[in-house]
């Protein structure tokens, strides 16, 4: 590999075989280096291949700013989430999340604690991001050699959230509200509570996310027969009155309407959802 650009000694830019640019993280890998030199295979610690050419310029500002090591476990917590979640995480968890770390680091150093105001929601609706942030600070402990507080975990799962749904923070915190709100509808109606750790309460919640997700972007979704729709709400009115509510609060303070699609599958999930409760 060629060195394409000099960031600082720790890190260079390079091109693959497709000609994509690459960043290069190594100590001392640009030190008494010249744009043109072979890269020194031996000094190379981290390979970032970003697809989305705006964030990787955003990134390639972001890398100047940081110190190497908050680089590097940035790509290891990423690489992690993307193991355990098995998910296509946003290439801009690299920016927020490297960013995020940098400064509650700086924070701690202070003494001060940020306590996320969704961990409530996201320990009960996001169990497999918030596992994932947990195993994160052990990462962060191991690298850094950081006890980080346990309220870390709720805000490092966020970004997981985020980048999983590729939408703003600002986005999600309404998308996380919106469920609570929902929830909260179903256990009032049914006079109920749910055993979250259930495979049936983990996909009803699954199906639920991607509901509030198009709900707070404004994108319906409807390909539902109406033989089909018609046939489910005979048959189960009882959880059909409470997508009604559902429905109604939505279009109330979402402005959204939730297609005869939407209300057709909602209600399966649930049905199936209280015969296992």
């Amino acid at each position: 590999m060629i060195i394409k650009q000099i960031f600082n000694n720790n890190i260079v830019s390079t091109t693959d075989e497709k000609g994509q640019e690459l960043l290069i993280l190594g100590r001392g890998i640009g030190f008494n280096f010249r744009a043109g030199d072979v890269i020194d295979d031996a000094r190379v610690e981290k390979v970032f291949r970003l697809q989305d050419a705006n964030i990787y310029e955003k990134f390639k500002a972001t890398v100047t700013e940081l110190p190497v090591n908050i680089l590097q476990v940035t790509d290891d917590i990423v690489t992690l989430a993307r193991t355990q979640l098995r998910s296509q995480l946003s290439d801009g968890i690299y920016i927020s999340l490297s960013d995020h770390i940098y400064f509650a680091v700086q924070r701690l150093e202070q003494g001060m604690i940020v306590r996320n105001p969704l961990s409530w929601e996201i320990q009960h609706f996001y169990k497999a991001e918030y596992d994932a942030a947990r195993e994160a600070l052990h990462l962060l402990k191991e690298r850094l050699g950081i006890d980080f507080p346990k309220e870390e975990i709720c805000n490092i799962a966020l970004h997981f959230v985020n980048a999983e749904i590729n939408d703003s923070m600002n986005d999600v915190t309404h998308m996380m509200q919106l469920l609570q709100e929902v929830m909260n509808i179903i256990k009032y109606h049914f006079h109920t509570e749910f055993d979250e750790e259930s495979a049936s309460y983990f996909r009803f919640i699954t199906h639920l996310k991607y509901f509030c997700q198009r709900v707070i972007t404004q994108q319906s979704h409807d390909d539902a027969e109406e033989y089909l729709y018609e046939v489910v709400k005979k048959n189960y009115p009882d959880t059909f009155v409470c997508i009604h509510k559902i429905e109604t609060f939505i279009r109330k303070h979402y402005q959204y309407d939730m297609t005869h699609s939407e209300q057709l599958y909602l209600t399966l999930h649930l049905e199936r959802l209280m015969k296992r409760t």
